[in-house]
Parts: structure tokens; sequence; C-alpha cells
């Protein structure tokens, strides 16, 4: 127990200067005579299960602050009268949940009432767009991940884009402790489900407390573990190995990157030697043939290179023998298990709740790994020191490995098939990234999280929260194994070759039709370890009925050793390095009061936030030589420096919530946000490898980027049984670091520099109907519509040589302002009662079935496109065809006395829709082609003049596509039925010449089990 105490007060005396974000709620209300309404005094109220408790008023009022959030019973009592107990009552984060007792005089000893809570529809009390999300409905979605249940809400993108801001503008929050990855401001994500027990999703209308944010707060709270007994949670789901596009593999025999050279009939003599017609000849690269390059090699005077044309073209499928076909099945596994320490009741009755995670997805095709792997383990420990004083200590580790998606040292790891079909079309070297094993670096990101967090009741109405926590983040991107380059492998009579293209080899290496196996891969390098120490401290008091105040602290320490690079050892041109450790420190503090009346709930907050880079920065020219190659490593003489600018910012918040009844409410929010640029913006100098010219250069003294939001929204309850939201927002963003790049006169110089001079503005609104209770179907229905314009001060490009710059000039666009593209989403679960129809063996035949749809919709994205040429004026005149999902998931629920089980299968993509994406595009060439065989609407006689294309006029949108043999659309086909099959299969469109990764994601089963089990 001393140990216990002298810990808690190292954690109170490091957690003095803090603050901390909601993770609790509170109970509320007014106890009365049932008979005669009279408001009753001194009456007890206390939540079982919880210490916590309260007593009423003069006016019959109580409140009970600190409450974690769950489901609870809340039992009244007062001498002379039977106690009541409401069961089912909701406790939601940062929310009042209203319960009113009416106790009637005592007739029986002993007689107590029990009612089961009403949740009300519209939360009164809630002045912004905000969705709680409870465990056991998120458990029933075809999800298996945190951040996919949140991104089925209104206003969120796949991958936390909230309302047209990325994800780095996103705090991501467990227990109110924020897993960002300072490296590049992305939020971790991936936690155990097992371990969680309430998600709150917030996507405007930010209260003071959240800081280090400008677009959505995502609050996770995470079980303590039970006093009294043990439980364990099991969510398995595991889906057979197939291939994760439509269509032939990449390696088939037909393939773009196979056919010419195994097909017989133009193999040997070539692609043009007429055996092809002009269709399929540009179907397909153009190849000599074997008998050609058999020839070459039989007449240099290397005698070594001797090749027989059959031998030429074993020798290529050696080089090409590399089988992408998914062999890797796809599973997800997480569990917990939680319950009391044994020996825990001396140590505050010390509970637990430990989880794991796995999970792999197997690659598209396999690069330098085969499969994207995540693995994540938890800990909780929860202490009530007092019954009043609460301590909490968690930690957390994470892994994922695969391959790193790019050469240039960055951050970044494939992991969906969208993501690697992307770097696989109309880029170079196509073919090497795809039979090459090592074009791209395999990867490592390590994550550990360890916090204490002290909760301590002063008084029943004022309580504070402090903490201490570190998030880490370690990269390792280093190539894979060195290849073997022994000459074992013998083709025709003296031919020897290695293993390539296996193997990671720096060195020239190409195959026989030039597949480049050797040099430019593998280059990035990345040992980055960023760790952000953070201290928090609020206290939070009901001063009375009306008006409960918040307030608190924040100190946060980055320790950014980054060092990553490009490196290429034979071809250091255009390589480089980034190396930086520097410690910018940051401090807020804010104060906010929620005042709760009968008809109007406002929360109005500031705070001023801190920031302090650290060190010292330059002070330039801008064409100054010190950043040429022949003087850049002098720079720290040639320039001088001076200390970095402090910034201080004041934020105002304000929302407000206006219950018109308590079936409706108009509510109202606005507040200055500001968040973090990326590290990179902030330190760092880049140099190119070869000749050290300076090429990237950040700025720590740039002011943050700023957010100015307004929300203005409506609820309404329709039938107790549907929650209607309408709520629309505007967004002013300004500051926005920009790429500002420098050239001098010789070009010597010639470096970009991040610049706070870009803008922009987000306005849209969204529609909510949600149905969270009633029998038999629940589920949701949204639809978000934005639009959003960007833009910017100045110029990205400036010239010493005032004739460059004039000529710049007259080419500058300064505004981009994107046509809307609205989304929706739908989710319909529908179930049976436990117990409905006959039961055999004590099991209900028909009870506890569900089948949860859920469905998304987006509008197609636009493009500009007049023919392959460009003309001034013409902008986004062709939208591709809009995307459509279906996912569902099959369950049937069982129950074994206090196991419950639940066997499912998911669907992914039910109705087996193709939609077709772009990146079946081998080159600019290609992806023309297959827009000029569309019948699109025709061009005006001036712009098809003008661009020197007659199009065929017809109602095609890119994105369409045909399922038959290719035939060439003939106007005047006398033969008005083949006219006709041609016009209705789409027959002349000329598709992507990579089928492959054309269409992505057909229909996949997953099977799953979950069970849960108290012991």
């Amino acid at each position: 127990m001393k140990a216990v105490k002298c810990f808690l007060t190292v954690v109170l005396s490091l957690s003095a200067w803090t603050v901390f974000a909601g993770t609790s709620g509170k109970i509320a209300g007014t106890i009365s005579d049932a008979r005669t309404g009279e408001k009753l005094l001194a009456a007890n109220v206390v939540i079982e299960g919880l210490s916590s408790g309260a007593s009423s008023n003069l006016d019959g009022y109580f409140v009970i602050l600190n409450v974690p959030p769950g489901m609870y019973r809340v039992r009244a009592s007062l001498v002379g009268y039977s106690p009541v107990t409401q069961v089912d009552v909701r406790v939601e984060i940062d929310q009042t949940t209203t319960i009113d007792f009416k106790l009637t005089q005592e007739a029986l000893q002993g007689q107590e009432i029990v009612i089961v809570a009403q949740r009300p529809v519209v939360q009164r009390d809630v002045s912004a767009s905000r969705t709680n999300l409870l465990i056991e409905d998120v458990a029933k979605l075809p999800v298996v991940t945190v951040s996919a249940a949140v991104s089925l809400q209104a206003g969120v993108q796949t991958g936390l884009v909230i309302r047209g801001s990325s994800a780095d503008q996103v705090a991501f929050m467990i227990n109110g402790q924020t897993l960002r990855n300072e490296r590049d401001n992305t939020p971790y994500t991936r936690v155990s489900l097992s371990a969680v027990q309430d998600v709150q999703v917030q996507t405007g209308g930010f209260s003071a407390e959240y800081g280090n944010l400008r677009s959505g707060v995502v609050n996770v709270i995470t079980k303590e573990g039970g006093k009294a007994g043990y439980n364990f949670g099991m969510t398995a789901r595991y889906a057979p190995a197939r291939p994760k596009h439509y269509g032939a593999s990449i390696y088939d025999k037909n393939s773009y990157w196979v056919r010419p050279y195994v097909d017989n009939s133009v193999a040997w003599t070539g692609t043009k030697s007429g055996a092809w017609d002009a269709f399929t000849q540009n179907q397909y690269p153009e190849f000599e043939g074997w008998n050609s390059i058999s020839q070459k090699t039989l007449k240099d005077s290397d005698p070594t290179n001797d090749l027989t044309p059959a031998a030429a073209q074993q020798l290529w499928l050696w080089e090409h023998r590399r089988v992408a076909d998914n062999v890797l099945a796809d599973y997800d596994m997480d569990a917990g298990f939680g319950g009391p320490v044994p020996g825990g009741e001396m140590l505050g009755n010390l509970r637990f709740y430990a989880a794991y995670r796995q999970s792999r997805s197997a690659y598209l095709v396999p690069l330098s790994d085969d499969a994207f792997r995540d693995y994540n383990g938890q800990l909780r420990l929860t202490s009530d020191i007092t019954s009043t004083f609460k301590l909490q200590l968690e930690g957390l580790f994470g892994r994922t490995t695969g391959t790193n998606d790019n050469n240039t040292g960055l951050a970044g790891t494939f992991n969906t098939p969208e993501s690697i079909a992307d770097a696989l079309h109309q880029v170079s070297f196509i073919d090497s990234r795809i039979f090459a094993t090592d074009y791209w670096a395999p990867t490592r990101t390590d994550y550990l999280m360890l916090g204490a967090k002290a909760s301590h009741m002063i008084t029943r109405e004022t309580f504070y929260d402090a903490s201490v926590y570190m998030f880490k983040s370690h990269y390792y991107t280093q190539p894979g194994a060195l290849r073997n380059t022994d000459r074992i492998y013998l083709f025709g009579n003296s031919y020897y070759v290695d293993e390539a293209p296996f193997g990671f080899q720096p060195a020239p290496s190409t195959g026989i039709t030039g597949l480049r196996m050797g040099v430019g891969m593998s280059n990035s390098r990345d040992s980055s370890v960023v760790a952000t120490y953070t201290a928090k401290f609020d206290i939070t008091s009901q001063l009375d009925r009306y008006n409960q105040v918040k307030s608190g602290l924040e100190l946060v320490y980055t320790d950014n050793d980054v060092n990553y690079a490009s490196v290429d050892v034979f071809l250091p041109s255009g390589r480089s390095r980034s190396q930086w450790h520097t410690f910018p420190k940051r401090g807020s503090f804010y104060v906010q009061d929620k005042l709760e009346f009968e008809g109007m709930v406002a929360n109005l907050g500031v705070r001023l936030d801190y920031l302090d880079p650290g060190g010292e920065w330059y002070t330039y020219d801008p064409y100054s030589d010190a950043f040429s190659a022949a003087k850049s490593l002098g720079i720290d003489t040639l320039l001088t420096k001076q200390k970095t600018d402090k910034q201080f910012m004041v934020s105002p918040r304000l929302g407000v919530a206006f219950p018109i009844s308590e079936d409706a409410k108009l509510f109202f929010n606005y507040g200055h946000m500001r968040s973090l640029p990326t590290p990179e913006n902030l330190f760092l100098v880049r140099r190119f490898s070869d000749n050290n010219a300076i090429t990237r250069l950040a700025n720590p003294n740039n002011r943050l980027p700023k957010t100015i939001a307004y929300e203005l929204g409506y609820e309404h309850n329709l039938a107790d049984l549907f929650l209607v939201r309408i709520a629309g927002y505007y967004k002013d963003i300004s500051l926005e670091p920009k790429l500002v790049t420098y050239t001098n006169r010789d070009n010597t110089v010639n470096y970009s520099v991040y610049q706070p001079n870009t803008y922009g503005d987000t306005r849209g609104f969204e529609i909510t109907v949600d149905k969270n209770r009633g029998g038999w179907v629940r589920g949701f229905v949204n639809y978000t519509y934005d639009v959003r314009t960007s833009g910017y001060f100045g110029y990205e490009q400036y010239y010493q040589n005032s004739t460059q710059q004039r000529d710049y000039q007259s080419t500058n666009v300064y505004q981009a302002k994107p046509i809307p593209r609205p989304y929706a989403r739908a989710n319909i679960d529908f179930f049976t009662p436990q117990t409905l129809g006959p039961s055999f063996g004590g099991i209900s035949l028909l009870g506890d079935w569900r089948i949860n749809v859920v469905g998304s919709w987006r509008s197609g994205e636009y493009i500009t496109w007049v023919g392959g040429g460009s003309i001034p004026g013409i902008q986004n005149n062709l939208q591709w065809e809009d995307e459509f999902n279906i996912d569902v998931r099959i369950s049937k629920g069982f129950q074994f006395s206090s196991l419950n089980l639940q066997l499912y299968v998911d669907i992914t993509n039910l109705t087996d829709y193709k939609f077709m994406t772009q990146y079946g595009f081998v080159d600019t060439k290609d992806y023309e082609a297959y827009l000029k065989s569309l019948h699109l609407p025709a061009f005006s006689p001036e712009i098809a003049t003008q661009i020197g294309y007659v199009n065929i006029p017809g109602s095609d949108r890119p994105g369409d596509y045909r399922t038959v043999p290719y035939e060439p659309y003939n106007p005047n086909d006398p033969d008005p039925a083949h006219k006709k099959y041609v016009l209705d299969n789409k027959a002349y469109i000329d598709m992507p010449n990579q089928e492959t990764f054309t269409f992505l994601n057909p229909r996949r089963w997953l099977f799953g089990l979950r069970l849960s089990v108290d012991l």
C-alpha cells in the first residue's frame, strides 16, 4: 500500500501543470414526492457498483460527477419512502444524463420499485455533431476496427478524413490520451476492439479542453476490468486465400506483361510481324521476337551469352518467374481478458484488463513483403486508492510490418489493394515493381504508449484528473537480403545467371528484354525515433445547478530524432538525406463553463496555446549562395541565426444548444482551432547526396495552421424511435504550409521552403436519420455534401531572373474549386428476439439471428478531358461513374449459461459490383485510348476543330466498360441486330491494358466467431 501511495505522489507531482480531455460524464436530476410533487431534501442517490453518490439539496436537485461511461443501476432512497432503482441508465462522455426520481411513501417494509430508464432520443446538452458508438453496436457491424466503424459516420471518410480535412488534424484519444504519431502527425488507431467500451465521434463544435486538432475528435474509452469476477472476450475472422482483383493474374499468359513473349503467334517473330491486328498490337508492349534477340547474341563477339530463341525465352521466363497468385489467407484475431488482480483487495481492489490484436492482410501482389501485418497489445490497471481516489496505469505496444510505399525515405506502408494498384499505373518501371522482389524496401514501425492517471473527488461537487504519458514511434526501413550473385543457373550452352530479379542488388542488373533488376530499388532508409511526453491536469467543479466549470493545463515535450534518406550507392544523383534532432515544447491553458438551463445549454470557453520550437534558425536572402552545392556545408557559418519565435495563440470556443421541447433542439457552435504542422515543416534541411546542394528547407517560425469553424444544426425526435439531425458547417482554413521554390540566375541555388500562404474553405451539410431503439430493425442513414475551395497567396515559384518570373506568372493558377462529391452511408440491422420460436436443447432455433447490412455510395470523380488536348476555361467537364458498395454480416447467437457465442459470416461487396478504377492504365497513351473509345457527349464544333478530334456522340461516362470481346462500332453497319449488340454491350470500348488492376475487391467471404464468458 505504501508503494502505491509513493507512486501516486510522484504521479501527482509530475502532473501539477497539466490538462486532461473528457473521459467521463455526469448524472443529474431531481427527487420529489410522487403524490404531492414536493421536492425532497437529503435523499441519497448511489450508483450501484461504484463508490459514487450524492444527496439532494433544498430544491431536490442532485448531481454525480466523474462517472465513467457505461450502463448503470442508480438507486434513490429516503427514510419513510420506498427506494426506487432506475436500470439501464446510460452515461456518455462529456454529457449530462438526466434522471428524475418520484418516491412513494413507504407502505410495506423493504418494498422497492424498479424502473427502466428511458434514454432521450434528443440529447439536450450536446451543441455539436456528436455520435456515441456503443461497443455492442460496433460489434454487430461487418467491421473489426474502430476506425472502420468511425468511417461510417456522417462527415467522415475512409482514413479519418473529416469534413474535408486530413487525418493529421484529428485527435484520436484513448482514455483522454492522444495517440498521435508526431513523425507525421497521423493518429494511431489500431487498438484492440476487445478492450473498447465506448467510442465517441465528434466532427464539429470542440470545447476548449481539446487542442492540437482542427477537424475531429475520436474519444475511445477502454474497459477497466471487474472487481468481483473475470471476463474473457474474443473475436476472430478468417478469409480463405483468393485474388483481390477481378480477372486474370498479372502473371497470366495473356496479361499485358507476359503475352507478347509467350504467344507463339508473335513470340518468335515479333508483335509487328502481322500475326496480330492493329488493335491487339496497341494493347501490349512492342516486342521484336526471340529470333531477333537470339541473332543479336550470336552476332556479338562474346560467345558466353549466345542463346538460341528457345533458350532466350527460357531465360525471360526465369526472370519473370515470380507468381503472385494469392496464397495467403487474411485474418483478424482480437481477444481480451480482465478482472481482479489476485490479492488486489489490499491494493484498492486492484483490477486489470489486457487485450491483444493481430491481423494479416495479403497484398494485391507480393512486394518485398507479401502482406501487411498488425500487432497490438494493451494493459490497463485500475486501483481505488480510497473511495474518492482512483489510480490508473496503462500501456500499449503496437507493431506494423509490410512494404514501404515509397523510395524517398518517407514514412508509409502499403496496406490496401488500392494503395498498391495506385503505385503500378502510369509510372516508370511497372514491370520491375511487379516481377522484382525489392523495388520497395521492407519496413517495420513500433509504437509504445505508457501512461498514468489519477482521479480525485475532492468533494461531491469537485474533482480533478491528472495524468502523465508517453507515446513513441520507432521506424525500421532497410533493404531486404542481398541477392545471391553466384552464377549458378545455365541457359543455352554457356549463359550463366544468378537468382535475379530476387534479392536486393545495388548495382546494374538488366534482364534480357530490359527488366530493371538492380539500381533504383529499395532506396528508402529510415531509423527515426520520435517520442512525445505529455503531462495533464484539469479540475471540474459543479458550482451550482447551472454552472459546471472546467479548467486545466497541459505541457508537451517532443524528442524528434529523425533520420531518413533515399540512398542509391550506384546512382547517387538526386538522392537526399534528412536528419535533425530537436526538442520542441508546447503548453496550453483552458477554462470553460457549461451552463445548463431549461431552455438553453451553453459551453463557453477559451484556450491559450504556446509553442516553442526551440533552438535557432537562419535569417537569409532567399537566393543566397549558401544554399548552393559549393557552399551548403558551411551554411552555419555563412548565414546568421537567431532564436526561433515563440508563439502564443488564443482560441475562443462557443457551443449553444436550444432545447425547443423534449423532442427537438437547435444547436450552434463556433471555434478557433490550431494544429501543429509535421516536423518536416519545422526543422527540415535536406541536401542532395551527390553534391550537398540544399533542396528542401523548413521554417520553424511559420505561424500554426488555423481553422475557424461554424456549425448550425437541428435535431428532432420522430415517434420516440428516430433521431433526425441536419447540420450545416463552414470551415475557414488559413496559414497552411506550402512549398515555394526559389531559383537563382545561374541555377546553382534551387530549393523549396515551406511558407504559410495556403488558404481554403469547406462548406457543407449533413443529414442523419438514426434508429437506435426498438425491436426487429435498427440502424442509420446519413448523407454528406460539401464543397471545398483552396488557393494560395503569392507564387509557388520565384526566379531571380525577372524574365523567367514573368513567364511563370502568366500561367500561375491561384485557386482551385473542385466540384462537390457527395456521399452517403446506410446501416440496417435486422434481428430477432433471443427467445423467438421453438427451442431445441435450450437453443432457440429462430432467436438471436441478425443480418447487418452496410451500404455506401459516393458520386464519381470529376476529370478534365478534351480529346487529349487542353483548352483554357474548360475544367472538370466529365464525371466518372459513381461508387457503390454493400457489405453484410449474417450471424446467429447462442447463450450457454454465462457464455455468449456468436457465429457469423461477413460478405464484402455482396453484389459483386465491379467499379472501374483508373489503376489499369499503363501510361497516358492507354488512358487516352480508353477515353477516345467512349461515346461521350459531343464536343462543340469549335472545340472539335481546336483539338483536332471528333468523337462518336453518346451517353457514356468514364468508368463504363465492356464485358464482351472487342468489336469496333460501325455506324453504317448493315446488320441492325449486330449494331445493337455492339452498342448494348459497349463492345467498342478500348479497355485499360492492365486488366488485373482495373477492377479490385471482388466479393469475399470471411468466417468468424465472437464469444464472451463471465467467470
